[in-house]
């Protein structure tokens, strides 16, 4: 009886009990699909383009437009360098259109960075030009002379790269040279690189002359020397085009150049105390019209020009204007047909005391008169004619510097009626040129170091007096 009162209700618990169960656990409950996780795509990465610098105003454009500058440094991938037998240097860079190896003559080191121009020539061709430079460590071109190589945007006749040649001396004195080369002084002989001109850059061999030697018997040795190419056909003095009769196009930038070779071989330094500015052939027409700008660039240095067998009868204020664009206070003070003596007359009315000037030359030279072959007649051919031409023009610019500038030097070499071998260029024979026993190299040391005014030579006996 008892177990039936209890069967009811605990059948009724139970009951409830299932049904509490069945509304907390969802036994029928469908859960969600699991959901599909979608990463976001994988941005594109896009690299700008090599950035394009802009041309450096500094750097003349005789070619053309400026397309690009790339700079690299040697080591990294983008350059190629690889030395050649003659000790030269190939360097393969990359263009929008390929490779391209451009090759630096007579370089025994390799640069710490290359710079490439490539420019757009009207004529729809592709040009590059290549500046080099170098860290803070002196690395010498040649371990016995020690020149080192320099290109601060510069230029030869055919907008190639043209470099000088410098070294760093122990005095605060510096030699300044300009390189022989010939020149253009026309739309005919512009088409004649070669016979008139050169158009690269050619030493042949004169750092290792006696004057520029660091032999105990070079009274310079340890002045600071800059060695500057003859290379664009202009005497130095040239600042724009000039197109030949055959439509090749002459970049006549020997003004610009000059003064890019002499910044960066100042560049970092202490004006010079002296300065001797030496040319021969067109380099001594160059350093007569350019000794105004070296002093004005160095207003505090004493000043001494030596002129090296430069002496034609042309007009030169036509040529200077027309032909090679020289700036007009180069060409004022060309007032007759002797340029160099003109420029030598003005300098020491300018300048004074500050300024020393020497004048060598050679009696019958024969590439001088080759060139005044040509200047009167059209052919460039030595002829007696011609001869007698330059030796008047030259006893004319003696006697006029004898009384226009009574303190210049003057060493004339005595030739005759030699049909042997007549020099050319006497900077590089200044040790082995005597005359009463003194070497030319001890004259220009001499007039160069002391006060003293130079000596002349055997000047009545040349002039006919």
């Amino acid at each position: 009886m008892k177990l039936r009162q209890w069967i009811f209700p605990a059948l009724l618990a139970l009951f409830f009990a299932a049904v509490l169960l069945a509304g907390l656990v969802p036994w029928n409950r469908v859960l969600p699909e699991k959901e599909e996780i979608v990463l976001p795509e994988k941005e594109e990465i896009v690299l700008p383009e090599k950035e394009e610098l802009p041309p450096d105003s500094d750097i003349p454009d005789p070619a053309g437009t400026t397309i690009v500058t790339y700079r690299f440094n040697t080591q990294d991938d983008g350059v190629t360098i690889r030395a050649e037998e003659d000790g030269g240097v190939l360097v393969t860079f990359p263009l929008p259109t390929g490779d391209c190896p451009l090759y630096f003559e007579s370089m025994d080191v390799v640069p710490d960075s290359v710079e490439f121009t490539v420019r757009e020539t009207p004529d729809g061709s592709v040009q590059v030009a290549a500046y080099i430079t170098r860290n803070a460590q002196p690395s010498f071109m040649n371990s016995t002379t020690g020149w080192e190589i320099c290109t601060p945007g510069t230029f030869n006749v055919e907008g190639d790269v043209s470099y000088c040649r410098y070294r760093y001396g122990e005095e605060n004195s510096w030699v300044i040279y300009l390189a022989g080369g010939g020149m253009s002084v026309d739309a005919k002989s512009a088409d004649q690189p070669g016979a008139f001109y050169t158009t690269g850059t050619a030493w042949n061999g004169i750092w290792d002359t006696p004057f520029f030697s660091r032999d105990e018997t070079n009274p310079f040795r340890d002045w600071s020397y800059l060695l500057i190419p003859c290379d664009t056909a202009d005497c130095y003095i040239g600042a724009g085009e000039f197109t030949s009769e055959q439509g090749a196009v002459l970049h006549h930038s020997g003004y610009e150049n000059f003064g890019k070779f002499l910044d960066a071989f100042a560049q970092g330094r202490l004006d010079p105390d002296r300065i001797l500015l030496a040319g021969s052939s067109a380099g001594g027409f160059g350093a007569a019209m350019l000794a105004q700008t070296v002093c004005e660039r160095f207003p505090e240095a004493e000043v001494t020009v030596l002129v090296d067998c430069a002496c034609l009868s042309a007009d030169w204020h036509t040529i200077a204007e027309e032909v090679w664009s020289a700036p007009c206070w180069i060409r004022m003070p060309m007032q007759t047909d002797d340029c160099v003596t003109d420029a030598l007359v003005f300098l020491k009315e300018t300048y004074g005391e500050r300024v020393k000037i020497l004048y060598l030359a050679v009696e019958g030279d024969r590439t001088l008169a080759s060139y005044q072959n040509y200047l009167d007649a059209g052919v460039f051919r030595y002829t007696r004619e011609a001869a007698e031409h330059y030796d008047r023009t030259l006893r004319a610019a003696v006697k006029r510097l004898k009384e226009e500038v009574p303190d210049a030097g003057i060493w004339i070499v005595r030739t005759g009626d030699a049909v042997s071998y007549i020099p050319h260029m006497l900077v590089p024979l200044l040790e082995s040129t005597v005359t009463n026993g003194l070497t030319a190299l001890e004259w220009v040391r001499e007039a160069v170091l002391y006060s003293a005014p130079p000596l002349s030579f055997d000047l009545d006996g040349f002039l006919g007096e």
